[in-house]
């Protein structure tokens, strides 16, 4: 039997330690190979309608997957051969040269990589259309996706992990080099030190964290850049601080309650957490960097992409508008219209304003516009708004602002000026609601009927009409064709134009952010996953010896899933905690809703990372519960 042969066998005996590890490199070449052939796909591009930005940011994407990988793969290769040590040592004692286990070692890397490579590229290639159609729904797009099989994206995850896959193996040679034998046989027997406790650490590590926050939380749009880089410097600092001193103080302090310290095997619990701190606190550090990074990236574009989504089907209702009060240009939208048939006409409305001069001249110098209380009821009625307005008094007015959200509208006076006379309204609401498309018109109020008549002056009359088309998202052709043939003094407002494009590059950013961040997810809960199984194959002795003395399996499990909570959960909280903070911060700079999309992508979040939880808290009993030959 060569070395090959012994590779072989050696990977399908361990296939079942290995099936985690090979399952996430087989999701990182799927996400790669479906970002290469996003990248390459002739319709998204084309829908997109710019593809060489869409090409980049795919690009990027994938380098950065590529990258993570890289370093995920290589630390996995240093768990899975510090579980082998003893195994190694065996060889060695047969007679088994270094050269030849490093060799041995190396073929099973390259066997489990290209095999992970080829499941991969067939997955990823089968389920690439439907990863595709996510993109296109993120997009707002309502187009018929094509299968293709992208030879261009084949060959480019084939280079890039086959070059990673080549690089870690000679890695894991390597590695063989650095061991001695009394080393390899000591290495179940070696324990990690029990952590010291400085109660003097463990409170500056908390209290740079909230130092952290508080300077987040006080952020504003003078000192934005100086305040993030600040807060982002602490909690780093502080994170490496809590576990490296605060976690440890906490959980030597709960040795003091006696009454739950020797009930059951928690004391076991507890000194195994305490010895095994030491080593997991770079890894628990970075996990929860990583996750509030990951957290906090989703919860800002997923909050972007919902409020500009809702905001546009509110700030441009129209497919198109534009501001004309001749019938002949009508007429020729209409015979546009005609011409596509994709674009079938739903509604057109129109809309009256009367132009009026405010007494703040400097701050409106192109005046203000006065919309009748019936006329505004009537446009949201006719495109199926419920909301109605209704004014109490002559005096008061609502503000229908398009240019910034202030707070203090409220009890505004304004004044205006009109056939001479000045007139005054008390602002007593506003409404994001715009009667044509954004942008349009200027600061505009809605006033009682009685006094829009009054005020009414044909010389100062502004008279728009809007169309609502069937496939907003598919009227490029129509929009150029608009602006072709209509006069150059006609002001045209289109959803594709000002909305689409907008919502539409948001899609491809929180598409990419949700794949890159469940591959993070999935990568870093695989690395917990592969650390506890590596700590329960050293801890199968011990538990041996806990079922001789007569503690049963549900007392063993219960102490297992109590470690393995803390191993999993406290990086989790921790990451949260930093998530919300910056999440909050982003709420008030930009006066945000956040709490739907933050619960939402922390709730998904938690609820992989509990199937990761139970997941290593059966595979870890199941390991230790093993009878020993």
């Amino acid at each position: 039997m060569n070395l090959f042969e012994i590779a072989t066998r050696n990977i399908k005996r361990n296939f079942y330690n290995y099936f985690i590890y090979f399952t996430s490199i087989v999701f990182n070449i799927i996400i790669y190979y479906t970002f290469s052939a996003i990248r390459y796909n002739q319709q998204v591009q084309q829908t997109a309608g710019q593809s060489i930005k869409v090409a980049a940011g795919f690009k990027v994407a994938a380098i950065i997957i590529a990258i993570f990988a890289t370093i995920f793969i290589w630390y996995s290769t240093s768990f899975f051969l510090k579980k082998r040590k003893k195994e190694i040592a065996l060889y060695s004692l047969l007679g088994i040269k270094k050269k030849e286990i490093g060799r041995m070692l190396f073929y099973e890397n390259i066997v489990i990589g290209f095999i992970a490579l080829f499941v991969g590229i067939i997955l990823g290639s089968i389920f690439s259309k439907f990863f595709i159609m996510i993109l296109i729904k993120f997009m707002e797009v309502n187009i018929s996706i094509a299968f293709s099989l992208s030879l261009q994206a084949i060959l480019n995850t084939t280079l890039v992990f086959g070059i990673l896959f080549l690089l870690t193996s000679i890695h894991g040679y390597s590695i063989i080099y650095k061991y001695k034998l009394i080393d390899l046989f000591k290495a179940e027997s070696v324990r990690e030190k029990e952590p010291k406790v400085s109660i003097v650490l463990s409170v500056i590590s908390l209290l740079i964290i909230v130092l952290g926050y508080v300077v987040g939380l006080k952020t504003d749009n003078g000192n934005f850049l100086l305040n993030v880089l600040l807060t982002t410097i602490l909690v780093i600092i502080g994170t490496f601080g809590f576990f490296n001193y605060s976690l440890v103080y906490f959980i030597k302090r709960s040795k003091k309650n006696k009454e739950n310290y020797y009930k059951g095997i928690n004391m076991i619990s507890t000194s195994n957490l305490l010895y095994r701190i030491k080593g997991n606190v770079r890894t628990f550090s970075i996990i929860s960097i990583l996750s509030a990074t990951t957290l906090t990236s989703l919860g800002i574009t997923y909050n972007l992409y919902s409020g500009i989504k809702e905001a546009g089907a509110v700030q441009y209702p129209y497919t198109f508008a534009y501001i004309n009060s001749n019938e002949k240009i009508d007429e020729k939208v209409e015979d546009i219209i005609a011409k596509y048939p994709r674009n079938k006409k739903v509604l057109s409305s129109e809309a009256e304003f009367i132009k009026v001069n405010s007494v703040k001249a400097v701050k409106n110098k192109n005046g203000i516009y006065l919309i009748s209380e019936s006329e505004i009821n009537r446009l949201l009625k006719e495109r199926g708004v419920k909301e109605k307005f209704s004014i109490k008094n002559d005096g008061e007015a609502i503000i229908l602002e398009n240019y910034r959200d202030d707070k203090n509208y409220q009890n505004n006076i304004e004044e205006i000026l009109s056939n001479g006379k000045k007139y005054s309204f008390r602002v007593v609401d506003k409404s994001n609601y715009s009667p044509l498309n954004y942008f349009m018109i200027g600061t505009s109020f809605i006033v009682k009927d009685n006094i829009y008549n009054k005020l009414y002056n044909e010389n100062q009359v502004l008279r728009g009409k809007g169309y609502i088309l069937e496939n907003k998202d598919n009227t490029k052709e129509l929009i150029l064709d608009l602006v072709k043939n209509l006069p150059q003094n006609i002001e045209l407002s289109s959803y594709y134009d000002e909305a689409f494009s907008i919502v539409s590059g948001l899609g491809i950013f929180m598409f990419v952010g949700v794949f890159i961040g469940l591959v993070f997810l999935i990568s870093t809960g695989s690395i917990i996953y592969f650390k506890q199984l590596m700590e329960a194959n050293e801890d199968k002795k011990r538990y041996n010896i806990l079922r001789k003395v007569g503690v049963n399996k549900k007392e063993i499990r219960a102490s297992i899933a109590k470690q393995i909570f803390i191993v999993f959960f406290i990086p989790l909280v921790l990451g949260i905690s930093h998530s919300s903070v910056a999440i909050i911060m982003y709420k008030y700079l930009f006066n945000a809703e956040v709490l739907k999309p933050t619960l939402i992508i922390m709730g998904a979040y938690t609820f992989i990372y509990l199937i990761y939880y139970i997941l290593t808290v059966n595979s870890y009993t199941k390991i230790v519960m093993e009878e020993r030959n």
